[in-house]
């Protein structure tokens, strides 16, 4: 009897897990379908020094606030599904405690816009821009701390490589925002899309791994 109900309970927990990998997967999709859409609705934004975070004031804000409130949910979903999914020795806690606080700071962002260039600052505006390098800071840190550590089980081993060159690649685009910053270069919305790009891409490659190891165990039993 005790054997049956432990069996039960781990199949219960692959479900959830699975559900979780699911809800990230499409959160992150709805995510990276706005910002598409919304470069062509605000072709009067010039994406290479624009960040999408403008995207969230004036004409067609809410889709840039729902982007937000998905992508925030979405991270939530892939830390609890990591959480839950990842064997104890390929698992990194501090990793998934900075993609908490990155999924914090996107709700932060959401809840703060950004100053348009040239407008007044405000409050809002403030806080969202110094919640915005901690929030990318925190997710660059946990995406590389939660990559490099697949490598110690064998059913995260294949995609060790791949999800580690995508958080280098994070970082690089980190870095080079930086530069941007202090040289006032003008490229900061391409340093920031080359990032979202790498990490949609992570993203979806780790909650698709987790989702297929999860359901796998649970058609197995």
């Amino acid at each position: 009897m005790a054997s049956t109900d432990l069996s039960s309970s781990l199949r219960t927990r692959r479900q959830q897990t699975a559900r979780a990998a699911t809800i990230a997967l499409v959160t992150v999709a709805y995510f990276a379908v706005i910002i598409v859409v919304l470069h062509f609705l605000r072709a009067d934004l010039n994406p290479i020094s624009t960040p999408t975070s403008e995207y969230a004031v004036g004409r067609y804000g809410f889709l840039m606030s729902s982007a937000f409130f998905s992508m925030s949910l979405g991270s939530f979903a892939l830390v609890i599904g990591l959480n839950r999914g990842v064997s104890k020795r390929a698992r990194s806690g501090i990793g998934l405690v900075l993609l908490g606080i990155w999924a914090v700071g996107v709700l932060i962002a959401m809840s703060f816009p950004i100053d348009p260039e040239g407008a007044p600052q405000t409050i809002s505006g403030t806080i969202h821009r110094i919640n915005g390098p901690l929030a990318f800071l925190s997710l660059t840190a946990g995406t590389i701390l939660v990559s490099r550590r697949f490598k110690q089980d064998r059913l995260w081993r294949p995609i060790h490589r791949s999800a580690v060159i995508l958080s280098l690649v994070m970082l690089t685009a980190f870095i080079a925002n930086f530069v941007n910053i202090a040289t006032a270069s003008g490229f900061g919305g391409l340093c920031q899309r080359v990032f979202l790009v790498a990490f949609v891409t992570w993203f979806v490659l780790t909650a698709a791994r987790l989702r297929s190891i999860s359901s796998r165990s649970v058609r197995s039993r």
